[in-house]
């Protein structure tokens, strides 16, 4: 089936279909299959911290890691999907980030991922989601006491988690849920994401994943603008954001091979990348669908532009795209 006629397929785990019938037996509050699927990924740094993250999203509403971490309380996997699911509950609770309930949740989290640093300290995977839990300190009104993320930014970017970012990228250097995190912690705090991106991107080499770091700063700055019903059609077609698409097209996605681009763990950044060329008029996102295949994400084509018909919307980018490269070729 050629990749213009493939249905699409909505669903977190994209193309790691190991992962479903992981999801059914969460269902049932029982954990064999992600214990399985968890010890299959050995020292895959990028597959691991994608199916950990995938899983705690659909675990944090059972009792399966729970009845897990009670009955094997020091194996490394399953303090880490603890320390994951107790970190995604905090975000499920949707309270203001300086309410008691959600600092204490936050510390109970924090304590669960040394843990799983302590019984893994090579997995980059907790180490992301002290990560995320660093945005419920990034308020200065707020601030808890100090912990191990807190230090100047590199050249004149500001304060941040970088001590934890830095630790990741020692074991993982292209994690991409990393940035994602770190960016959220400059969002939480109201300062600096865009300059933390454009500084990453610039000082990444070719082929680095570090070049769409941008484009979720600009992603992110457009969500909002759309929810304070601001209505810039022109906002992905000025140079400085379409330069930054032409980068990550040009300086991370050609660069990668068949097998690179057939992984689930990149499957956001793909869609990302086809719905920023779309938007910016760029052009060269044939390829890009051709790698999504069915696969579309939620980020960006359901929630950047909260359209309840993002799947025409999907569509069309697509079409118009393998119709572009058609010509081109």
């Amino acid at each position: 089936m050629s990749t213009r006629d493939m249905p699409l397929i909505d669903h977190a785990a994209g193309s790691d279909t190991d992962l479903y019938p992981v999801f059914e037996e969460l269902k049932l509050n029982r954990y064999r299959l992600v214990k399985e699927v968890l010890a299959e990924t050995g020292h895959d740094w990028q597959l691991r911290t994608f199916r950990s993250q995938v899983i705690a999203l659909y675990a944090a509403h059972t009792l399966a890691i729970d009845y897990w971490y009670q009955e094997e309380p020091h194996t490394a996997d399953s303090l880490l999907m603890r320390a994951r699911v107790l970190t995604q509950r905090i975000f499920a609770l949707q309270l203001p980030m300086s309410d008691p309930a959600v600092l204490k949740a936050a510390e109970q989290a924090r304590r669960a991922c040394h843990a799983a640093i302590q019984a893994n300290p090579r997995c980059p995977a907790a180490r992301v989601c002290l990560l995320a839990l660093a945005q419920f300190d990034a308020d200065p009104r707020y601030k808890q006491k100090q912990h191990d993320h807190w230090a100047p930014g590199p050249d004149t970017l500001p304060e941040g988690p970088w001590p934890l970012y830095w630790a990741v990228r020692q074991r993982d250097p292209e994690n991409r849920e990393a940035y994602q995190r770190l960016l959220q912690f400059f969002y939480a705090r109201r300062d600096g994401a865009h300059n933390v991106a454009q500084w990453l991107a610039t000082s990444a080499g070719e082929c680095s994943n570090l070049h769409m770091v941008p484009l979720y700063a600009h992603a992110e700055d457009y969500r909002q603008r759309r929810d304070r019903g601001a209505s810039d059609f022109t906002y992905w077609t000025g140079y400085h954001v379409q330069r930054y698409v032409q980068w990550a097209r040009d300086r991370w996605f050609a660069y990668l091979d068949e097998q690179t681009r057939a992984s689930p763990v990149l499957s956001m950044d793909f869609n990302l990348l086809a719905w920023s060329i779309d938007k910016s008029g760029v052009g060269g996102a044939g390829p890009v669908f051709e790698a999504i295949g069915p696969y579309a994400t939620a980020m960006p084509w359901q929630t950047i532009d909260n359209r309840s018909n993002w799947v025409q919307d999907f569509l069309k980018a697509r079409h118009s795209a393998l119709a572009e490269q058609h010509v081109r070729y």
